[in-house]
């Protein structure tokens, strides 16, 4: 296996202590980022190009189940269509006690970046960073920013809330999704930055606003500079 160092005790026993008393609450969005793929490991965006998990990813997400997601009460865990997000999904529902449903939603792909997708991630970051920066420009071949914010901020929306009723859930992710939840939480895009097979919960606030706990897999200044995401 790789140096990837999991079990963040101090992290964990944070977050169970903070929301000890709440755990039963069904309102959380535990989300997952999916396992590495081929590319992945070579520092290259996987935008839409659709492959399966490597077995190191496979590996990972299994630590990740039995680290910190057995023990939840999940009930049905979501992720898009991508066979990366899928095979994480369906790993992790084999060994969850709660056996939740599997659903399947493509507005939670990661950004499409066209014919961007499965260059270096490094070369790229500063095309990537210019698109942000002009959210109505499409990426070569793929779509805007703001094209993708739309669709993906509306499914996360609409989850938040029907977590009240019918939670919690677990939502697999890609790279891109992660940045941008934590760019509509912290203004920040780099808060919720995580490795492959890293997780944060997803809840309300004591101001009702919601908020995201990091449980595993966050990554330093030093690594984001090194090896950063292209989107």
């Amino acid at each position: 296996m790789s140096d990837k160092k999991y079990g963040s005790i101090y992290v964990q026993r944070r977050h169970d202590s903070e929301h000890e008393k709440d755990k039963n609450t069904k309102q959380k969005l535990y989300c997952l980022r999916h396992g590495q793929t081929a590319l992945d490991d070579l520092h290259r965006s996987d935008g839409w190009i659709d492959l399966p998990l490597s077995d190191e990813g496979r590996k990972n997400v299994v630590v990740a189940l039995a680290e910190h997601l057995k023990e939840i009460p999940i009930t049905t865990i979501y992720s898009s269509s991508l066979k990366r997000t899928e095979e994480t999904a369906h790993i992790v529902d084999s060994g969850m006690p709660s056996k939740p449903k599997v659903k399947t939603l493509d507005n939670l792909k990661t950004w499409n970046l066209g014919s961007l997708a499965g260059d270096p991630k490094k070369p790229n970051k500063v095309v990537v960073v210019d698109l942000i920066k002009h959210p109505t420009r499409k990426a070569p071949d793929g779509e805007s920013y703001e094209e993708f914010t739309e669709r993906f901020d509306a499914c996360i929306k609409k989850l938040e809330k029907e977590s009240k009723h019918s939670g919690p859930f677990l939502v697999v992710l890609s790279g891109s999704n992660c940045r941008r939840i934590s760019e509509l939480l912290f203004n920040d895009r780099s808060k919720l930055d995580i490795d492959e097979a890293g997780l944060f919960c997803m809840h309300p606030g004591k101001d009702g606003e919601w908020v995201a706990d990091l449980i595993e897999g966050g990554r330093s200044p030093e690594d984001i500079e090194a090896n950063p995401e292209a989107s």
